[in-house]
């Protein structure tokens, strides 16, 4: 019996060897109870399961409304009411733009006047960029209290803006706001349960908090904030300038065209084609109202950058506290990376279980 035994604590020793984590398991296990032992080994394996759980990035569990593309590189408004109004955009660009390269850049281009082609040209490419880069930029989203803890970026994020973005609170509630942050205009958003600065706010549509927040902008699907507002302005005046450039190019080169041939042709048009010309007319008419719209529209933004205020703020009469201005001011990093791997459960909150994912392509 002693020799089998000192055989038996040979053959643990090897076994401890081999294996360390069986010491851990058997340790507590010595009575023989094995019950106890099994329920440790099951211990043990639902936590490397846990372990070996899939990491996800986070632009593809992102739990507000935005729409990220390119693998989290752009980043859009969610609402899919702003699709439409989108796309009138473009098509006010792109179609007065067409019949210009179309019928009027070819004319003088082989007459020998070049400056007037490579100025369109020019716009519209800048016009074009400026557009996209409004429409998928991040415009400064705070990111809300589950994307901060599910990538710890909370230390980066009170470097990058100066004060706790948790507000010390472990639990999520509504913490005591400092009278001196609550003059300064700082607020508790209980929606993303983040404190945000002054002249930022939530916004109902991507249901995010945005930096220096102007306004949710439909005609470009995004919030325009701090960090692509001077994407927006650029894109106004730009386009206004095209408007400029191609609307009067493309009248005076179909009223310059031979109005006796011109009617000849127009005799033979059939129906179908009637309905075309009549459509065509109507959307020339409606260019030209836009880009009187896009006039107002600049005017009306130069108006909130010379008196350093939002739309929000003008519309609201909510004064600058900060007194920093709306164009020239700083346009500050990115707060969140949205190619992070996280957790996917991290990002769930109670009421957002079993919601349908569609953010992310």
């Amino acid at each position: 019996r002693r020799r089998g035994g000192g055989g038996d604590a040979a053959g643990d020793e090897e076994m401890q060897a081999l294996n360390p984590a069986a010491e851990r398991i058997g340790a507590s296990s010595a009575g023989g109870d094995g019950e106890v032992q099994m329920q440790r080994l099951d211990i043990e394996s639902d936590g490397g399961k846990r372990r070996g759980k899939p990491m996800l990035p986070l632009y593809q569990v992102w739990p507000s409304e935005n729409m990220f593309f390119c693998r989290g590189w752009m980043i859009t408004g969610g609402s899919e009411d702003c699709w439409a109004p989108n796309i009138c955009v473009w098509t006010c660009i792109l179609v007065p733009s067409g019949l210009f390269f179309t019928c009027v850049f070819p004319n003088l281009w082989h007459r020998g006047a070049y400056a007037l082609p490579v100025a369109v040209l020019a716009v519209f490419l800048m016009t074009s960029g400026l557009l996209l880069a409004t429409c998928c930029t991040d415009p400064g989203i705070i990111p809300r209290r589950e994307v901060i803890l599910a990538t710890r970026c909370g230390p980066s994020l009170q470097a990058a803006l100066g004060y706790d973005v948790l507000g010390g609170a472990g639990d999520g509630r509504e913490p005591q706001l400092d009278p001196k942050l609550k003059n300064q205009g700082y607020r508790w958003c209980r929606t993303c349960r983040i404190v945000r600065p002054p002249r930022a706010s939530h916004c109902s549509d991507c249901d995010n908090c945005c930096l220096r927040y102007d306004h949710h902008c439909p005609f470009v699907n995004n919030c325009v904030g701090q960090r692509n507002y001077h994407f927006f302005f650029g894109f106004i005046t730009s386009v206004l300038i095209l408007a400029m450039l191609v609307i009067p190019s493309v009248l005076t080169y179909f009223s310059a065209l031979n109005s006796e041939v011109m009617l000849n042709q127009m005799s033979k048009i059939s129906g179908a084609m009637w309905l075309v010309f009549w459509g065509l007319a109507i959307g020339g008419f409606l260019v030209i109202v836009a880009t009187v719209l896009s006039l107002v529209l600049w005017g009306y933004h130069v108006f909130l950058i010379t008196t350093s205020k939002t739309t929000k703020e003008f519309r609201k009469s909510i004064p600058n506290i900060t007194e920093e201005p709306t164009l020239c001011a700083a346009r500050g990093p990115c707060l969140f990376d949205p190619r992070m791997e996280v957790d996917p459960d991290d990002m769930v909150r109670p009421r957002d279980q079993g919601r349908k994912s569609r953010n992310h392509y």
